[in-house]
């Protein structure tokens, strides 16, 4: 069953996939039907449709027992409970959003605050009534509400941020504006939640992701790339390649990092080629096939650069051959029909 995002009706689709014995896949409200390229089998009760860190979209595979094991950890680590509700602003179809808001509250009965923007009044409004809320959100949200003022008043218990790196002057400045620590967290798509900083006082290093979630094991193999071990790890792809290793409690990410004595890991390098845009990863697989499919061009190459704004991460450009007779206009005015708003390249040559 395909559950979209758009209110308190994704959350009843979800119970009702499970209620039947089926398997979910959570998607945002608009975008294009899911094309996975086997089945996934009768023990297979989510999967999680992502480019993840390779860039291509293939599906993952999760049973129950994982999923479970998933919001056992998180829960579990970040203490949440049914008395201090969750604050839904990121994408509940998106990994980070599904494991840190719909499972605890399936789950763990952890109540959901749904907000249909992010935008620093409604944020605002949304939280008043609560004597505290967990917000889970990406580095640009935290920003914006820095600027707008909002967190000196808001009656956050945790702040979370994931999705995309937490540049250490915003986690400084909101600290000492708001006395508010966010605290990193760290995961991936085909295991849930990897590591979280638990500390109450901002990180002394940017690349310091926190510490292993309870359950989490962690180590490094020779090339320095990250291996997770846990009962959250999922058990398999739908388009499984030869450099995947996924399955039977282990996953090792494409990600390049670095454990120190006490068992804080630093992210050294991400070798992965999706993009990622203020904490949504985007395949340049998919932009440049949507690209193609207009007609209008020969040849298309799409790929991520470092953004001017830091909390956006990277932005999308493209680089395209034109066939003769046609414009870029023309070709732009035509995406927005075929790619989410987020997916669409903002540079192009």
């Amino acid at each position: 069953m395909i559950a979209r995002t758009g209110g308190a009706s994704f959350i009843v689709e979800i119970l009702r996939a499970w209620r039947d014995g089926q398997a979910v896949i959570p998607v945002e409200k608009d975008a294009p039907e899911p094309m996975l390229q086997r089945h996934p089998g009768p023990d297979i009760r989510l999967v999680k449709y992502t480019p993840g860190a390779s860039g291509v979209p293939r599906g993952i595979f999760l049973t129950a027992e994982q999923i479970i094991a998933d919001a056992d950890q998180i829960s579990s680590t970040m203490q949440l409970t049914p008395e201090v509700p969750n604050l839904a602003v990121v994408s509940m179809a998106h990994s980070y959003g599904f494991s840190n808001l719909v499972l605890p509250l399936l789950l763990h009965g952890v109540p959901l605050v749904l907000v249909s923007v992010p935008f620093p009044r409604v944020v605002e409004e949304a939280c008043r009534p609560h004597e505290s809320i967990v917000v889970a959100a990406v580095p640009s949200m935290w920003r914006a509400w820095h600027r707008s003022g909002i967190l000196r008043s808001t009656p956050i218990h945790l702040a979370l941020s994931a999705g995309a790196p937490l540049v250490l002057d915003l986690e400084i400045a909101v600290h000492a504006d708001a006395g508010l620590k966010i605290h990193n967290f760290y995961g991936a798509s085909e295991c849930g939640g990897i590591a979280y900083d638990a500390t109450s006082v901002p990180r002394p290093s940017g690349d310091l992701l926190g510490k292993p979630l309870h359950g989490v094991n962690l180590s490094l193999q020779a090339d320095g790339r990250l291996l997770v071990k846990s009962a959250a790890v999922a058990s398999a792809y739908d388009a499984p390649r030869a450099d995947d290793l996924l399955g039977e409690g282990m996953y090792l990410t494409r990600d390049l990092c670095s454990v120190d004595e006490n068992q804080n890991l630093y992210l050294t390098k991400t070798t992965g080629s999706a993009i990622n845009v203020a904490g949504r990863k985007v395949s340049p697989a998919k932009v440049e096939a949507a690209i193609l499919a207009t007609g209008l061009v020969r040849r298309v190459r799409v790929f991520g650069i470092p953004s001017s704004d830091p909390e956006r991460f990277e932005e999308i450009a493209a680089e395209v051959e034109l066939l003769p007779g046609f414009t870029l206009d023309q070709l732009k005015s035509t995406l927005p029909s075929q790619l989410q708003s987020w997916e669409i390249p903002r540079h192009w040559r």
